[in-house]
């Protein structure tokens, strides 16, 4: 989801309820379809109940090429790799109105690992500040199959100063064959009282060929589109290894099912690995908390992501994003942690201003702290991995005492990694939003109680938890990619 939509929805624990109503809606669509797991885990997983919640968003450095218009804005989340991005995509142009809405598709770019759909959405009205946010859900197909529901996919958007909507989704595509030239499908049957012209999962379907009838009835546009330009930057290695791993059944019995690596795809939007199974989504989510070595011994970065689990006994199908690796890598290794290992030892701070700063995280990596900007409301850190860590480092802002910033703990901020692909780095991004009392009650916010100069007063260090464990080399999943 994108960050103006978590900002807007929810708060410390209360969901927007016409929000909430708008996801059970699309859930209750598809009943009985084994894509209702994976887009209900989804979007259930942007629902945290804490001060902060936590989205994941990604930034690059603009390069030349192709012009995407939804760049040209300070308010866009840029993603991927710009330099892929601008290189590889193509100009669509195409556009469809219906229902007082006009859609636009502005540029496509596909690789192996995922699609980006960047479009321009208009309401005759124009989008007013109030209602800019609330814009139209849309569904995409690939050749008939519908590409919305796995896991890792991300969408972005904003309103733009001309009353339009610019938005982007990002589909994970990696699980799917698809051919250099394909018939790609974007519609949407919000806007109007349309979802009662079709029964049950009927628009969200694999394989459904939508009738002229069908169509007259939403917003939507289609278009050939294809993935030739990155044919030759895109390798593809079939695995099919397999590796026993435990999960919970639907009486909640502990058991151990059998996971596959079915394959590893290096493009240049991501690299990815591909894990299936028949237990619950439970192969990747075990193996991504893993650490993950390639043939020099080097760690590599697992990105944080959600994951899909469908019925125990249906397939489920999920990928991992890695950084620090591209197609010249010839061998990856997962490793596990040994049983019993876990441990906290200590709380290690620093002092922010004078940088990098390196914080030990566990025997085998640090993170390096490279920079902390504080403005009104908001605070941002710049950090990269050195060797094996978590996903996302657990930051604490602490004061001068090395206490938690009480006052800051009062606030709810919105949580937002950026991940630098080009670079390998991160930035973390607190924005603070809102005031609660000691009960968690929501009270009148001001502003001025998070200026840059009361963050720069209250937050003075950093702190990092430090952990002792075992990595299992005898029980090491290996990959070889030659």
């Amino acid at each position: 989801m994108r960050e103006n939509d978590l900002r807007r929805v929810f708060v410390k624990i209360e969901p927007d309820v016409a929000l909430k109503g708008r996801i059970i809606n699309r859930i209750d669509h598809l009943e009985d379809n084994n894509m209702k797991h994976a887009s209900k885990k989804g979007i259930r997983r942007t629902v945290v109940i804490a001060a902060c919640i936590t989205a994941v968003s990604i930034t690059t450095v603009f390069a030349a090429g192709n012009i995407i218009s939804y760049f040209q804005s300070e308010k866009s989340v840029e993603l991927t790799d710009m330099n892929a991005l601008s290189r590889y995509n193509e100009e669509v142009g195409v556009t469809a109105s219906n229902h007082g809405y006009t859609l636009t598709i502005d540029n496509l770019a596909t690789d192996d690992n995922f699609m980006h759909v960047f479009y321009t959405l208009k309401q005759d009205n124009g989008f007013t500040e109030q209602d800019g946010e609330k814009h139209l859900w849309f569904i995409c197909r690939i050749n008939g199959q519908v590409a919305n529901f796995g896991n890792h996919n991300e969408e972005y958007g904003y309103l733009s100063e001309d009353g339009s909507y610019k938005g982007v989704l990002k589909l994970n595509i990696a699980s799917m064959k698809i051919p250099e030239t394909f018939k790609f499908e974007m519609y949407s049957a919000e806007g109007s009282q349309l979802n009662g012209e079709f029964e049950g999962d009927y628009l969200y379907r694999d394989g459904v060929q939508l009738t002229e009838s069908d169509i007259s009835k939403l917003l939507y546009v289609s278009t050939t589109a294809n993935k030739s330009s990155v044919k030759t930057k895109s390798i593809v290695r079939n695995i099919h290894r397999k590796f026993s791993v435990p999960y919970y059944d639907k009486d909640n019995n502990l058991k151990t099912g059998e996971a596959e690596i079915s394959k590893v795809v290096f493009s240049p939007f991501g690299n990815q690995i591909i894990v299936k199974d028949q237990c619950k989504g439970a192969g990747a989510t075990s193996v991504s908390g893993w650490a993950l070595f390639d043939e020099n011994g080097k760690s590599l970065d697992i990105l944080n992501t959600d994951f899909t689990g469908s019925p125990e006994g249906a397939e489920s199908t999920n990928a991992i994003e890695f950084l620090k690796a591209d197609v010249n890598t010839k061998y990856l290794k997962f490793v596990p942690m040994k049983q019993d290992t876990y441990e906290f030892l200590r709380m290690n701070t620093q002092a922010i201003g004078t940088y990098p700063l390196t914080f030990k995280v566990n025997r085998y990596g640090n993170v390096v702290v490279t920079d902390v900007r504080i403005t009104d409301g908001k605070i941002e850190i710049d950090y990269f991995k050195d060797g094996f860590s978590s996903p996302d480092p657990d930051f604490k802002l602490l004061d001068k005492e090395g206490n938690k910033a009480e006052s800051l703990e009062k606030h709810g901020c919105l949580q937002t990694t950026r991940v630098h692909h080009n670079t390998n780095s991160y930035t973390i991004i607190y924005e603070y939003y809102a005031e609660y009392d000691e009960s968690g009650n929501k009270v009148p916010f001001e502003k001025s109680s998070v200026s840059k100069e009361n963050l720069e007063k209250q937050f003075t260090q950093i702190g990092i938890g430090e952990y002792e464990f075992m990595l299992d080399y005898d029980n090491a999943i290996d990959m070889n990619l030659k």
